[in-house]
Formats: C-alpha cells, structure tokens, sequence
C-alpha cells in the first residue's frame, strides 16, 4: 500500500509539473523578410523578450519579469492590482484606462528599446532570400525583434504562436543615361563620340525603415570619372551624405544613418555625376556604368539588383584596291561630318612606365590639313575612323597613288538607337582606276609630218618620171 501511495503521489506531482508547463506554454515566431530582398542575401533577426505572458491560444495576459521588477515600465504600459501588465494609462487613483490602438506609437517603441537595452537576446532567427525565419521554443512572452535590413521593428506575442512581417521595406537604385549624343528611350544605352562627356542620373527610392545606405558606382576604364557626383533630393545644410571610395569602385555616396531614417518611404534621392569617353576601340562591347546600394547593417549582406548603363561608340574602315581588284598602297583618306568639319584623333600619354595611361580623344577641325589622315598599306588596309558618335559623315580620298585617278567621295550614316554590328562597324571598299593618255600640247605639233611627207611624195614622182625618160631614150 505504500508502494502503492507513493506512485499515485508521484503521478499526481509529474501531471501538477505538467500542468504548470502547459500553463506557461511555449510558442515559436515565424518572420516573413520584406518582398524584393535580395535572393542570396541573409537576415538575422534579434529576439528579446519584454514581458513573460500566460496564454490559451485565444486570450493572454502579461506580467512582469523577475529580471524587471525594479524597472519602470515603457511608456504606455501600466499594472493593475493583479500584477498583469496593461497597454494604457492610470490615473491617480489607480483606475486604468486600456488603449484602443492596434498599434504602438514611435515614442512608445522607442521605450520598449529603452527598456530592454543591455539584454542579451532569448534567440535569434536567420532568413535567406524572402524565406521565412523562424524561432521555436520560445516561452509564451510578449517580445521586440530587431532586424538587420533596417530600423522597424516587430513587437508581438507568442499564444503559442505569432507570424509577423518584417515592415522593412527594399529601397530602389534606377541609373540611366541624362546626356550624350543619342539616347534610347530608357535611357540605358547611348552612342557617344570619344572625348566627349556623358552624364549619368542615379535616383535611389528610400524604403521603410532606411539603414546603413551605401551608394556603389563603378565605370568600365574607358569612362573617366569627373569627380563630381552630387545628391539632390537631400535637405540643404545638413549633414546628409560623404563621397568617398571603397575597393573597385569608381566612388561611393554613405548616407548619415540618422537622416536617412527620418525620410518618408518613397522619398527620392537623385546621385548625378559625370564622365569622360576615353576609348577609341570600344563599338559593340559597350563602355559600362553599373550602381547599386548597399542598405541594413554595416555586417550585413543586403543591397538592391544592380543597375546598368552603357555607352557605344562606332568605327569606319576602309579598304583599298585599283581596277583589277588588286590591294593598293598609298592611298590617304579623311572623313568629314555634315557640317564640313574634318576628323581629328588626338592620342594623350600621362604617367611614366607602369602607371603610363593613354587616352584618345576626336575632334572637328576646319582644315583638311590639320585632318588624320590614314593611309592604306602593301595589303590595302587602311586603319579605322574610330570613336564615332551618330551622324552622317562623308570619306575623302585626300592622297591618291601616282598613275590612278581619285576616287569618288562616299556618305555614310551611323544611326543612333541602334547597336548593331551592322551599324556601329561599318566598311567600305574603294577602288581606284589606273589613268588614260590623254591628248597633250606643247610638242613640235605636225606641220613637220607634212612637209617630210610632201618631199617624200616629189621625190617618188622625180624617180617615177627619170625612169621613163630612160626607157624612151
């Protein structure tokens, strides 16, 4: 019988334990990242826990933690008589008003912050991509989520379990092209001639929540970079971003973490800079302009898709053969525009050795003398008219080889909106004819012809009459 007592004692303690186990419950949270995240990007989220709770799946009621107990409460929360903690406001005289609002203001988040500062979190959830991270395990609280992409929180309840969207929203990086000789459409593709300047427009579109913004533009080495990036769409006189440089890229803008938090989402912020067409070799391999921002955490891996912008340049050349389809030497051409100007390449060297750096640049001159001029070699090739932009242009055989006539001067149009090989690598074969002999004066003329011929003409006749004379005789 004792044996017996003991185990209905021992039972009735172990389902008592189990009871109060129940009773405290344990729950999970699953977190839904923001739309748009970057797929390969990772998200820890931060779990603290503000009040311990006492739930049914329905109904729960909070209390203060032990940790707590000589804590003054965040503002907006009270207790009652029982101990439970209550969202509202006590009077005087100890009656509590509850709050109607489903949703805690900024000041009060901001002391929930305040209250928990210095804890260590009761557990931490990783996302991947938009996966979901999830906690499990976690004792029936009333808790506050800190996330990595930005500066919103979550605050809510496991009874037993809670799923809550991270309200952190992706920003926006749209580049495009804002000046250069012929621009599509969208502004994503140009033809520009080499040594002329091309600008670019990026606007960044704040997203809830804005953390850690970090603009990222690198160009292809044949841009050269102006130094002049700006950002408009920025409260004046305030300490709202720095231009710097970080690794490969070509500059990059870090937003003030405080300013940028204080934006309305949708806010647009507009980077605008500018660059120098440098190569003469590029056609259809664009010169690119890439952009894109880095936001969250200075230890996180979050940034926006990257954005694009490229830059053409086309190219002319020519070949040279003679009548019979041979390869010429020697013959000089030059290319002018619509407006009569003729084409100038300049090649400028700066540094000394390794650092050496060479830059081209086209320009118009008025004097066909001043033009480039290339000349065809022993195969017929001559080098190419490269680094131009959209136009109409006009090839002219300046230098013809001796015994050949000129050839004929030949238009050719390079169309802009189109970047095609057919278009920005066009070719031309001329020919040159041998020349004829032509009649020519200032010789000793034919009168002497004629008076030779006369006496030759007498002469036979003076034979031709002796001979019958003889035959007479």
């Amino acid at each position: 019988m004792k044996k017996i007592l003991a185990l209905v004692i021992a039972m009735v303690m172990v389902l008592g334990m189990s009871t109060m186990a129940f009773a405290a419950g344990t729950g999970s949270i699953t977190i839904t990242p923001p739309a748009g995240t970057d797929a390969n990007a990772t998200n820890t989220y931060k779990i603290y826990k503000v009040f311990d709770a006492d739930g049914n799946g329905t109904a729960i009621s909070y209390k203060v933690m032990s940790s707590k107990a000589d804590v003054a409460l965040p503002t907006g929360f009270v207790t009652d008589a029982a101990g439970n903690v209550i969202h509202g406001t006590k009077a005087t005289d100890g009656t509590i008003t509850p709050s109607t609002a489903t949703n805690l203001t900024a000041a009060e988040i901001a002391a929930i912050k305040a209250y928990i500062n210095g804890d260590s979190p009761v557990a931490t959830a990783t996302s991947t991509g938009t996966t979901a991270a999830v906690a499990e395990n976690l004792p029936n609280g009333y808790y506050y989520i800190e996330t990595s992409t930005g500066t919103v929180v979550t605050i809510n309840s496991t009874n037993p379990n809670a799923t809550v969207i991270d309200k952190n929203t992706v920003p926006s990086v749209d580049k495009t092209i804002t000046g250069a000789t012929s621009i599509d459409e969208n502004g994503k593709k140009a033809l520009a001639q080499v040594g002329t300047t091309v600008t670019y427009s990026a606007v960044i579109t704040v997203g809830n929540g804005a953390k850690g913004y970090i603009f990222h533009d690198t160009m292809d080495a044949g841009l050269t970079y102006k130094n002049d990036a700006a950002v408009t769409g920025v409260a004046a006189g305030t300490n709202t971003y720095t231009v710097g440089k970080e690794g490969s890229d070509t500059f990059t803008i870090t937003f003030n973490d405080t300013y940028i938090a204080g934006l309305a989402a949708g806010t647009q912020l507009t980077v605008t800079y500018s660059a120098t067409v440098n190569d003469n070799a590029i056609t259809v391999d664009p010169l690119k302009n890439t952009a894109y921002l880095n936001y969250g955490d200075s230890n996180s891996n979050y940034k926006t898709p990257v954005s694009e912008a490229e830059v053409y340049e086309a190219k002319f050349t020519v070949t040279k053969k003679d009548g019979e389809g041979k390869a010429l030497a020697g013959a000089g051409f030059v290319i002018k525009n619509s407006e009569g100007k003729y084409y100038k390449l300049t090649t400028t060297t700066t540094g000394e050795g390794d650092a050496a750096v060479t830059t081209n640049a086209v320009s118009w001159v008025d004097s066909i003398d001043e033009a480039t001029e290339y000349t065809s070699d022993a195969q017929g090739a001559v080098p190419a008219f490269t680094g131009l932009a959209n136009g109409t242009y006009t090839l002219v055989e300046k230098t013809v080889p001796a015994g050949y006539n000129k050839a004929a001067d030949q238009n050719f149009t390079v169309a802009g909106h189109d970047y095609t090989a057919t278009n920005l690598e066009q070719t031309a074969e001329v020919i040159n004819n041998a020349g004829s002999v032509l009649p020519s004066t200032g010789g000793i003329g034919t009168t002497i012809f004629y008076i030779i011929g006369a006496i030759c003409v007498i002469g036979a006749g003076v034979v031709l009459v002796a001979r019958r004379r003889m035959r007479v005789q």
